[in-house]
């Protein structure tokens, strides 16, 4: 690629709205996230001259990148709020990704309760994606791996989900009109998006004033404080409260109070998970660069902090367009 200073930033917007949008587009954001944080776009347009507002439902879609250079597909979203500002006389339009609706006509979001017995997660997530209109997707060495007892109890199915996903450190996540089940890092190559490793090298003109200025943070862990994870439910056969352990001490207690021995163990297993995969986080915010995205590998090459130095998984990342184009992005290292 050029010096950023030489190339010339691309907002393109498709779909019904392109027509309104584009020619009095002001910014336009997308965050593209790992787990089960929805994607999401907000756009920002001039609304001096607009009549009626654009109906909302409407599919949007974003791509961003150089004329010099790639133009990338960053997502579809259905357009679901509309707000207008006075002084300046903005419309902000705010989507998410486009399986999202929020009139939920298969009640993906209504807390549901059932019993799931010998199954495995690959019948499971099938059962949910069919029942809300998504095509399952369930990594090879996910799939098979039995449930012999789960209850789901006033959860919604995608909380129920992510908590089956938390016990194998995988994750759940609706892609378009996919549901994809896969080991961390995993879901967008699941969904048919290939993830190369970006590269993000230290700039010879570290200044603000420079197009290619890279600026970041890196965090270490927090002190491991926990070595085990307590969590307490209730036996209404000998109505009382049982307490399950796991782990040495010191332990973190969780807050909740399950109605059931297996959930118990179940969220002791989920945060024993998280504990294990504490590590540095790292912020940056730099050039735009369209291959950045959720769940892939980032390389930071030549910085003067060496714990910012070598791979990452990224987190989230938000592209983000007003005239330049720059991005923002959180990632992770485990320990």
């Amino acid at each position: 690629m050029s010096e950023i200073r030489d190339l010339t930033p691309v907002c393109e917007l498709t779909g019904a709205v392109a027509a309104i949008a584009q020619p009095r587009l002001i910014s336009c954001a997308v965050v593209d996230a790992a787990g089960m944080e929805s994607d999401s776009i907000t756009i920002v347009i001039a609304s001096g001259d607009i009549g009626a507002w654009p109906e909302t439902g409407q599919i949007i879609g974003c791509k961003m990148g150089y004329e010099e250079g790639a133009v990338v597909d960053l997502g579809r979203f259905k357009l679901q709020r509309i707000s207008q500002t006075l002084y300046p006389n903005t419309l902000t339009l705010t989507g998410t990704a486009a399986r999202f609706d929020a009139k939920d006509p298969t009640e993906l979001k209504r807390a549901q309760s059932k019993t799931w017995m010998a199954t495995t997660i690959g019948g499971v997530v099938g059962e949910i994606a069919g029942k809300h209109g998504f095509s399952p997707r369930v990594h090879g060495d996910l799939a098979g791996l039995p449930v012999l007892h789960l209850d789901q109890t006033e959860e919604t199915d995608l909380k129920f989900l992510h908590r089956l996903a938390d016990l194998h450190d995988a994750v759940c996540k609706p892609v378009d009109s996919l549901l994809v089940f896969a080991p961390r890092g995993q879901v967008k190559s699941m969904s048919g998006r290939v993830l190369q490793p970006v590269l993000i090298k230290h700039p010879p003109d570290l200044q603000p004033r420079n197009p290619g200025y890279v600026t970041g943070t890196v965090s270490g862990p927090e002190k491991r404080q926990f070595s085990g994870v307590t969590a307490h439910w209730y036996d209404h056969e000998k109505a009382q409260e049982i307490k399950e352990e796991v782990g040495g001490t010191p332990r973190k207690r969780l807050p909740d109070r399950y109605d059931s021995k297996a959930k118990a163990m179940d969220a002791i297993k989920a945060e024993m998970h998280r504990i294990s995969r504490q590590g540095d986080h790292l912020r940056i915010d730099c050039p735009g660069n369209p291959m950045l995205a959720a769940e892939c590998l980032l390389k930071m090459q030549g910085f003067p902090i060496g714990r910012m130095s070598g791979e990452w998984s990224i987190d989230r990342v938000t592209h983000r367009y007003d005239g330049s184009y720059r991005c923002s992005l959180e990632a992770t290292r485990p320990a």
